[in-house]
């Protein structure tokens, strides 16, 4: 009988759907539950699941509280996808509850509780790992494997860029989103993505942080735009640039890596266009261009994992590097509020620290 891992999904809203897309395609899934208050999302989404799989509705067990789907002995892996403030304690009450978890990004909204969910991930040996399913790409993968292999000479240089538009009726469809103590700015909801590759590719510890953010004339509180300058130990210099201004749409992602034998420069809609790709030392390599589910197969790795099929790939987003990360958009927003640089790594830091930071109309700061 083939092996199977039996998932349970602790949040129905926009982004479930996309989760269910992706354990309904690989064949060492099931879906066995789902929890949310709203009983009209959870049935929409265990019809969905229904219909990919030829099962009936009714296989899918339905909880209105999570907890009755941790005390589920059906549940292997429990998906955390409800709003970012809830994502540390449902993670750590399913590690508590014996369950592996696959937990939308930000792993937290505070380093405390990012340290508290590697540790417990550590202590009842269950396996956590963290939405970062860019660095399955093709284009990632093999970037980042002539950087490993020293295509690119010694790196100098890295910059990530994402160009997005979301609309005043994105924040007002939501209550929790563009606030400080639930949410955290685009920053952690858009931007850690482009942090996390980044920081994957350059491999080297962050050194300090200099960052700035500023806002549009919506009524969020936290930021819509950010800049970053980052300075690696190796002494490579690293930027970020994000913003959920941009007029009308969705414009582009951007990734440029700049090193003393080569350069890779990648952009478009879905980072996904290449623009130069360059080694003295290797000749131009035949590039990817099969169109994949990069999401799909960051559940095929996290399965696989679980059933011993194969070793952890570096692909793979485990708390610590999820931490990583976290801790440099967060040196971003402490760096703002102080104006000043910010040497790693950081004692503490909490979203909330961040709230009166949104200047008035005189430019201001409200605190």
């Amino acid at each position: 009988m083939t092996a199977l891992v039996r998932f349970g999904l602790i949040g129905c809203g926009s982004i479930a759907a996309k989760h269910i897309d992706s354990i309904s395609a690989c064949g060492q899934a099931e879906l066995v539950a789902l929890a949310d208050p709203a009983t009209d999302r959870m049935d929409l989404l265990a019809g969905q699941y229904a219909q990919a799989r030829s099962v009936p509705p009714s296989s899918v067990a339905l909880y209105a509280n999570p907890r009755e789907l941790l005390q589920d002995a059906r549940v292997d892996a429990v998906v955390i996808a409800v709003p970012s403030f809830m994502h540390a304690p449902w993670t750590m009450s399913s590690l508590r509850a014996g369950k592996h978890v696959l937990l939308e990004k930000p792993i937290a909204l505070n380093l405390r509780d990012a340290d508290a969910i590697a540790d417990l991930s550590v202590r009842y040996g269950l396996r956590v790992q963290v939405c970062h399913q860019l660095r399955y790409r093709p284009l990632l993968r093999l970037a980042k494997s002539w950087i490993d292999q020293g295509a690119l000479g010694k790196l100098r240089s890295g910059s990530v860029s994402i160009l997005l538009n979301r609309s005043r009726d994105y924040f007002a469809a939501s209550g929790w989103r563009g606030t400080w103590e639930k949410d955290g700015g685009m920053l952690l909801n858009q931007g850690v993505h482009l942090i996390d590759l980044l920081l994957w590719l350059m491999n080297e510890r962050v050194e300090s942080v200099y960052g700035a953010i500023g806002w549009g004339s919506s009524a969020v509180e936290t930021e819509e735009t950010a800049a970053a300058v980052i300075r690696f130990a190796g002494g490579a210099i690293g930027s970020v640039e994000v913003t959920t201004l941009c007029k009308p749409n969705n414009l582009e992602q951007s990734l440029t890596l700049v090193g003393d034998r080569g350069t890779i420069r990648i952009g478009g809609a879905k980072l996904t266009d290449v623009y130069r790709w360059h080694s003295d030392d290797l000749p131009d390599p035949m590039l990817p261009t099969a169109d994949i589910n990069e999401h799909a197969l960051m559940y095929e790795h996290f399965i696989a994992a679980l059933l011993g099929a194969s070793p952890d790939s570096d692909a793979d987003v485990l708390p610590l590097e999820a931490r990583t990360s976290l801790e440099v958009a967060f040196a971003v927003y402490e760096s703002a509020r102080t104006n000043e640089p910010l040497r790693l790594p950081l004692a503490s830091f909490d979203t909330s620290r961040m709230a009166g930071t949104k200047p008035n109309a005189q430019g201001e700061r409200y605190r």
